[in-house]
């Protein structure tokens, strides 16, 4: 604590029959020294907004069903633990989650040093361990509420106390461990740890795609790139997935699949391609810094990729 900082007043802990639904898998009584403190709260549907300002809708697009949220305080500090269990419905929709959320704004293989081996996978942030495991995503988070508190310390007693607590729910959930398959013709030769993302929206930061796999590489000479899978029933629901890859400034690529294009965006370049349902796009890993592939590579790998799917 700070000077002067007087320790939190704990509540009293929430009875057992406040653990139900998803609120079941969150550890009852104390962890450690540390002790449950208040109410479970739980959400639904558009509840979710009011406990997680501005990213409900990305759970949402994932399938989100509930969310079980709790409490715990170490006595004498101003410490608090914040342990989120949601279900999202299908092991699907938790690893994509926790896949967008490795990977979101960064290099998914930066993050291999702050792997953890919880559920299906995990990571370890500064305050924050994220695992999921069958169809359940777990957020543990550690907060100072003391407005002096040192942000160094701070993650010191992340390492030392989040990873109880997630072996805590770990044991207490049932479901897949195994990371649901990439299509086959993706395969894994090169593909970099973490780099199997599943998501529900957005891939190459283009709007309206849907959902679809975008999994990263490295070439034997580190060449970084991403590609884009997006399956869907027909052609003609294909074909608006590929013009929201294209953009509006797209240059066509003659004899690769039904149609194909080559564009240049904040996301770098990307060669994209449709052939009847399919549309397959490989393009720049997005990220500052990297070596990139250069086209005739990428037209090389998407042809490939098609002739490989059936």
């Amino acid at each position: 604590m700070g000077p002067g900082a007087a320790p939190t007043v704990l509540d009293p802990p929430a009875p057992a029959s406040a653990f139900h639904e998803a609120g079941r898998f969150l550890p009852q009584g104390s962890v450690g020294d540390w002790a449950q403190t208040g109410g479970v709260r739980y959400a639904q549907g558009d509840e979710l907004f009011q406990l997680i300002d501005g990213a409900g809708e990305k759970y949402r697009a994932y399938g989100f069903r509930q969310l079980a949220r709790t409490e715990y305080r170490r006595p004498g500090t101003q410490l608090v633990v914040t342990v989120e269990v949601y279900d999202m419905g299908s092991t699907l929709g938790a690893y994509g989650q926790y896949s967008m959320m490795l990977s979101e704004g960064r290099d998914p293989a930066s993050m291999r040093s702050h792997a953890t081996t919880h559920g299906g996978g995990g990571f370890l942030g500064t305050s924050q361990l994220v695992f999921w495991k069958g169809q359940h995503l777990v957020q543990v988070n550690l907060a100072d509420e003391d407005e002096n508190a040192d942000e160094g310390a701070l993650a010191a007693r992340a390492r030392e106390a989040l990873p109880t607590f997630a072996a805590r729910v770990d044991a207490a959930l049932t479901g897949e461990t195994t990371a649901p398959s990439t299509p086959a013709a993706l395969g894994a030769e090169g593909r970099v740890w973490g780099g199997a993302v599943y998501l529900a929206q957005g891939l190459f930061g283009a709007e309206r795609t849907g959902a679809g796999w975008e999994v990263h590489y490295e070439t034997p000479e580190h060449q970084r790139y991403r590609v884009g899978w997006l399956a869907r029933g027909t052609p003609a629901e294909a074909s608006p997935v590929l013009a929201s890859l294209r953009g509006a400034s797209a240059a066509p690529v003659a004899g690769l699949g039904d149609e194909a294009y080559a564009v240049t965006d904040a996301q770098g370049e990307r060669v994209v391609a449709r052939r009847g349902a399919l549309v397959v796009a490989v393009g720049d890993a997005g990220l500052p810094g990297m070596t990139a592939l250069p086209r005739s590579a990428k037209i090389e790998r998407v042809r490939a990729l098609l002739a490989a799917t059936p």
